[in-house]
């Protein structure tokens, strides 16, 4: 019998994922000759040198904390299974009082998912992507016979302490965990992806007209989503995550945080006339300006601190909320000779009583893509779809 040595209690930032035990699948679609053995070891390299991925989550009359398994043969779940590419976490048992990652690989010939598993309380996506870069850099070493040395890397720190060592405080408590968990909610996603010249368009607009990409399609979304739900534009609340790991002082690295966000709200006024652009850049400007103040930077420390009659997830407004995922541009995600990544996609899997969708929105290989995640069999997954395809082309054209 092995000791479970506790790590740490998670932060208010943390533990809110770890109550809806949430996991997040960054899927690569792969092409070619994938090797088994290989994307192994080159997993359990990667859970050695990142130890989150192996720990677990459990919770004590005190909240929950992370704590890590002293069997140095202790690793996280890999599979590999036939079946459909495009629902990559499908037969995948995924237990957080287990372990916080695992590896699915749903192959069609020679096509595959390969879904890299992690449960949201110990990374976000800029951190799972790191990790999600190393995994492949390590596949292609072992089919090149290279031997792979990683080092070992701390445990990820909470954003509560890294913003309390700048000087960023705030005070909140941790959720609960519920005392009867909801099931399991999957969501199968649909992805809008642009082709590389649209892709272009769309950074070409942004360019001239001074709008980021994410601000473009921001204003895109809401657009159709103000048509789809048959509401006013003025009535959607727009929520969105923001990478703070440049904006601190010192910077921080992507996997030496587990969950470095800030989170921003954004309502369409009166005054603003219903165009993407100009929607796009009030959204910029707006964080701009949250960023300048700092209330970005505090936003997840004010929200825990906040009442429960404040909170920002009010059940009586879950019909008025957008929210959008950035993961992003992708690092770069080597493979050897004879197998090619051909595209990026978001997969999820959390407790959750009411269940919602949501969008991320990612760019790989030159090209954006736009993923819809929501419940299964919801019957206005194709209008949205054709609404978003219709907004998006008026700025792509």
């Amino acid at each position: 019998m092995t000791r479970a040595a506790v790590r740490r209690a998670l932060a208010p930032s943390e533990s809110i994922h770890a109550v809806k035990e949430a996991y997040i699948g960054y899927t690569v679609r792969a092409e070619g000759r994938l090797d088994p053995d290989a994307l192994t070891t080159a997993f359990d390299a990667v859970s050695r040198a990142y130890p989150q991925l192996s720990a677990r989550v459990e919770f004590t009359p005190d909240g929950a904390v992370l704590t890590e398994s002293e069997d140095a043969t202790a690793r996280p779940e890999i599979r590999f299974a036939d079946g459909d590419p495009s629902r990559p976490l499908a037969g995948l048992d995924l237990d957080q009082s287990r372990s916080l990652s695992a590896l699915n690989v749903v192959r069609d010939g020679d096509e595959a998912g390969v879904c890299l598993a992690i449960q949201h309380s110990v990374a976000d996506a800029h951190h799972a992507m790191a990790i999600l870069s190393a995994l492949w850099s390590c596949y292609t070493d072992v089919v090149h016979g290279v031997p792979l040395d990683l080092g070992r890397h701390p445990y990820p720190r909470s954003l509560e302490d890294l913003l309390s060592e700048r000087g960023i405080l705030g005070s909140g408590a941790a959720p609960p965990a519920p005392a009867d968990p909801p099931d399991p909610v999957i969501r199968p996603v649909v992805q809008l992806r642009l082709t590389e010249a649209e892709t272009t368009a769309l950074a070409n607009l942004g360019h001239r007209e001074k709008v980021t990409i994410n601000g473009l399609v921001s204003a895109a979304v809401l657009l159709a989503e103000a048509e789809i739900r048959d509401m006013p534009l003025t009535d959607l609340i727009y929520r969105y995550s923001v990478n703070l790991r440049s904006r601190l002082t010192p910077p921080v690295g992507a996997t030496e945080g587990t969950n470095v966000l800030g989170g921003v709200g954004f309502k369409v006024t009166g005054g603003l006339a219903h165009d993407a652009v100009a929607i796009g850049r009030a959204i910029g400007e707006q964080l701009r300006a949250g960023l300048a103040d700092g209330s970005v930077q505090r936003s997840i420390l004010d929200m825990f601190a906040r009442p429960a009659a404040a909170k920002p997830w009010d059940p009586k407004l879950a019909l008025a909320v957008v929210s959008i995922m950035n993961w992003g541009v992708a690092p770069p995600l080597r493979t050897p000779d004879g197998l090619r990544l051909t595209n990026l996609h978001s997969a999820s899997r959390m407790r959750e009583t009411t269940a919602l969708g949501g969008y991320v929105l990612s760019s790989f290989g030159g090209r954006i893509g736009l993923d819809l995640g929501w419940p299964e069999g919801d019957p206005s997954v194709p209008r949205r779809m054709d609404c978003l395809r219709e907004q998006l082309a008026r700025l792509t054209l």
